[in-house]
């Protein structure tokens, strides 16, 4: 067995719960090691800190348990169990299944469209264990089909193949549907962005629809399959004009406009920078700015704050005076200061008061832990400007 002992004074936060171990907290390093084998990690003076997966990367652990016991396909029942009674009560068909290191399982993220499952895996250690794991799901959950989504893009440091395809049971169907706050969805988890739909905005799309004004000019301004689009024009909107660069979830957008009775939203393949540049038509009364992920790291902070000004200057030009801007990041590099901040310096000078009507986070099927900062990614912010 591997053993990975850390530096002085480095244990404390992997007893509180913090699963990575990164490579500057390695004092030494014992025996074969070999991409995504199991360890046991111990402190300085030998304490037995728990088990984890090795990597060569950055992150030279990333921790399974505190307790010494087996990583066999039991290990992995316990926790789908505990994952599944979580959730159970709460979402009825549809959810966010394994949500990785807040669920114990690191490197697994695993999203449920009623009786099929989609999979993604993240790091060699459960790549090498994917049986393991994909017979647990079935134990579980016992869907009708398992495939197999690790198409994301990665960083050369881990070494993943991405892998797509069935793992068990039946091949899912080209589309597949996904009820939400009585809106239908049509998903393709085979191509989609991610695995098909993006359960953690759940909450901000009910939200959406608690404010949007009556009669409202609205615009989605990364729309993808028109999740907040849908929404507001659920509330009350007179037209919803919906964005996105991707011309496969523009036409699924369309499709969950059609099947849900829902007209007068106008989805089209662009990309937002370049359509509300030439934009010549009234102001909005509501505009929801959900970009894909700017940053990934910490360090890279002031190009997302620089990048997040830029957007939301655009924004503030068509946004009727006393409209209702909502602003929402995915990446867990950018925080709520941060977003606050943009909106501030973007509405600079401006004489403008920016009143918040509401914070909104990920859904609780993306469960975020205390100890684990980056399990808390997705938060928006929505003001009103008058």
């Amino acid at each position: 067995m591997l053993i990975v002992t850390l530096k002085s004074n480095r244990e404390a936060k992997i007893i509180n719960g913090y699963p990575n171990v990164f490579r500057d907290e390695v004092k030494s390093v014992e025996g074969d090691k070999e991409e995504g084998c199991i360890c046991n990690v111990f402190s300085d003076d030998y304490q037995f800190l728990g088990k984890g997966f090795y990597s060569h990367s950055a992150v030279a652990v990333r921790m399974l348990t505190n307790h010494d016991e087996e990583i066999n396909e039991e290990f992995f029942t316990k926790r789908l169990k505990m994952a599944k009674k979580r959730r159970e009560k709460i979402f009825k068909d549809s959810y966010r299944l394994i949500h990785g290191e807040a669920d114990l399982l690191p490197g697994v993220i695993a999203d449920k469209y009623g009786d099929f499952v989609a999979l993604q895996i993240r790091n060699r250690g459960m790549e090498n264990r994917k049986d393991m794991l994909v017979n647990a799901i079935a134990k579980v959950v016992r869907p009708r089909g398992i495939y197999e989504r690790s198409d994301f893009q990665t960083t050369v440091s881990d070494i993943l193949t991405k892998n797509v395809g069935l793992l068990y049971g039946e091949m899912p169907p080209d589309i597949l549907f996904v009820e939400e706050h009585r809106l239908k969805y049509k998903v393709d988890i085979k191509k989609g962005q991610k695995t098909g739909f993006f359960f953690d905005q759940r909450d901000s799309r009910a939200f959406v629809r608690k404010i949007t004004p009556q009669d409202a000019l609205a615009l989605d301004a990364y729309s993808y399959t028109g999740g907040f689009a849908l929404n507001m024009k659920k509330a009350g909107a007179k037209k919803v004009i919906a964005l996105d660069k991707d011309r496969d979830a523009i036409e699924l957008g369309r499709m969950n406009a059609m099947i849900n009775g829902l007209d007068n939203i106008e989805f089209i393949e662009t990309r937002y920078e370049d359509y509300l540049s030439t934009y010549k038509g009234p102001p909005f009364d509501i505009i929801v700015l959900d970009p894909p992920s700017i940053i990934k790291r910490k360090e890279e902070q002031k190009k997302g704050l620089r990048i997040f000004q830029d957007i939301i200057a655009l924004a503030r030009v068509h946004l009727k005076d006393g409209g209702i801007l909502g602003l929402c990041s995915c990446a867990y590099a950018i925080d709520l200061n941060l977003l606050i901040n943009a909106l501030k310096r973007a509405y600079d000078k401006s004489g403008k008061t920016l009143q918040v009507l509401g914070i909104t986070y990920q859904s609780q099927d993306h469960p975020w832990v205390l100890s684990i900062p980056e399990s808390l990614y997705l938060k928006c912010i929505w003001v009103k400007v008058s």
